[in-house]
């Protein structure tokens, strides 16, 4: 075993030597560098998470930092009146090589256990990105992401995968294939020159919702959130949830997706120049209002459409923030027939296969905690967020759960991040057991108390502006603590698990 995992070692850096070897003289988020002349660590920390310039050069449609327009090194040639197009190339490349090693243990309610052990070499990521501001209102941002290693989101989680004792005994890593992820255009400065500069503009398309840290690429971990990625079913069901919704599991709502959606955002400086914004001691706040499908980029699943909200303040490097999310129904009829119990094999169903709806609720707060006013490059990122679904299983139980992340950064260097960061959920008690279908006739089959818990220690280094290197270990823990008669003992699951990735854009 050993030895097998040291000639993958071998390989692994025999790949990133050459991915060094040959990787063009360009800037981190190629395009827009090549295009202003500016380093990644203007709107990067470490790329891709943007710092506070980033996050204004985005709510500014790609044009402008602190409310100053970037001057292009070529100029933009203007095809109609307010329309123009850049004349540097706006498309981007960003691919990586990786090592991924993986060991798991899933103990049953019943006692028994299993471990599985994985490690592969591994394409993490092969994106294409074309982005750019077009002219003085429209902008563009679409990534078409051709492969990416899914090995960090397809961890075993739920009562039924720690009961599944005949699991395969080698981790067999996922990866997908997308068509695109993010297709998102933004009109700046709705109101013209009668409101502040990027205080009023509209944004649609399919992108990640603002929530208090980015859940997409932009993040600094390889790790997802775990607060942002969980549904009821994955915390609570006792069968597994893929084989259960079938190709519904695709559709059904998570936070951390990217959504189809309209919103109005902007920046606001409460009668300060927006030209200050970039000065540490200018009070100012970024708000975001929108609709959406709540369906995971898909089609909408049901007729109720979704409404989302975000409020943020800034001031010398600390930020406080809050966002809200409503759904009247994440279920479509066709899911809770389908999931029935008596709708599938009895072995595979939950539901109880009513009509009823499913509303959902998400409320969070978000703080950032920084010592760079004190010249301490350190920082503490923090969320707190509450979730309630109605009735996730059909039988008139609703399930509350809460949870959130701490994560402490320390900017070692202008080129070194190191990170560690600590996930938790702990849900209330959902059981019902008790209660009859009026459409089956059968008795609910859910009881559960889960919890969840992530530990991540991370680190980043650029070699050059378009190279970095990547080492992550997370150690990952769900426990089902309901028991019963036919649950004896608390079901649990733990794995652990180490990346080493070369990743290069250009």
């Amino acid at each position: 075993m050993i030895s097998r995992v040291a000639r993958k070692l071998v390989i692994f850096a025999m790949l990133t030597e050459l991915l060094l070897l040959f990787s063009p003289s360009a800037w981190a988020v190629p395009s827009y560098s090549r295009r202003f002349g500016e380093q990644c660590s203007t709107c990067h920390t470490m790329w891709g998470a943007l710092n506070a310039s980033g996050v204004q050069f985005r709510l500014s449609g790609y044009r402008a930092i602190s409310g100053k327009d970037l001057k292009p090194l070529s100029e933009d040639i203007e095809i109609s009146k307010g329309v123009s197009i850049p004349t540097t190339l706006p498309l981007s490349f960003i691919t990586g090589v990786g090592f991924d090693s993986r060991n798991e243990k899933r103990q049953s309610d019943s006692g028994a256990s299993v471990t599985a052990k994985g490690s592969s070499i591994s394409l993490e990521d092969a994106s294409i990105f074309m982005t750019s501001s077009l002219g003085k209102h429209l902008s563009a941002f679409v990534e078409f992401p051709m492969y990416e290693t899914k090995a960090w989101e397809f961890t075993p989680l739920g009562r039924a995968e720690a009961n599944n004792q005949a699991a395969n005994r080698h981790v067999q890593f996922k990866s997908e294939n997308p068509t695109f992820e993010v297709a998102k255009f933004f009109w700046n400065n709705l109101g013209g020159d009668s409101l502040p500069r990027d205080s009023f503009n509209l944004l649609g398309g399919i992108t990640h919702l603002p929530l208090g840290y980015a859940s997409g690429k932009v993040r600094l971990s390889v790790n997802q959130y775990l607060i942002y990625e969980r549904r009821a079913l994955d915390l609570i069901s006792p069968k597994a949830v893929g084989d259960m919704l079938g190709s519904a599991d695709d559709y059904l709502f998570r936070l951390g997706e990217p959504q189809i959606l309209a919103e109005v955002n902007g920046m606001l400086t409460f009668g300060k120049p927006v030209a200050d914004i970039g000065k540490r001691d200018t009070f100012w706040a970024e708000y975001h209002l929108g609709v959406t499908n709540g369906s995971n980029g898909k089609a909408d699943n049901n007729t109720q459409k979704d409404f989302y909200g975000r409020w943020v303040m800034r001031y010398y490097n600390q930020s406080l923030g809050f966002s809200g999310f409503h759904s009247g129904d994440q279920y479509d009829d066709t899911l809770r027939s389908n999931a029935a119990y008596t709708g599938l094999p009895s072995s595979t169903g939950i539901m109880s296969g009513q009509q009823d709806v499913n509303r959902s609720d998400r409320f969070g707060i978000d703080f950032t905690l920084s010592l760079a006013p004190l010249g301490v490059p350190v920082w503490l990122e923090n969320q707190y967020m509450f979730n309630k679904e109605s009735n996730p299983t059909g039988f008139g139980k609703e399930f509350k759960w809460k949870g959130g992340f701490n994560q402490l950064n320390w900017q070692a260097s202008k080129s070194t991040i190191v990170y560690g960061r600590f996930d938790w959920i702990k849900g209330d008690n959902i059981n019902d057991t008790t209660v009859v279908s009026t459409v089956s006739g059968f008795n609910g089959v859910t009881n559960s108390t889960p919890k969840e818990r992530d530990f991540i220690l991370g680190w980043q280094h650029l070699v050059d502006q378009n190279v970095k290197l990547v080492a992550e270990y997370r150690h990952h823990v769900f426990e089902d603590n309901a028991t019963s008669t036919t649950q004896p003992s608390t079901a649990k699951l733990s794995d652990d698990g180490v990346t080493l990735r070369a990743m290069i854009g250009f």
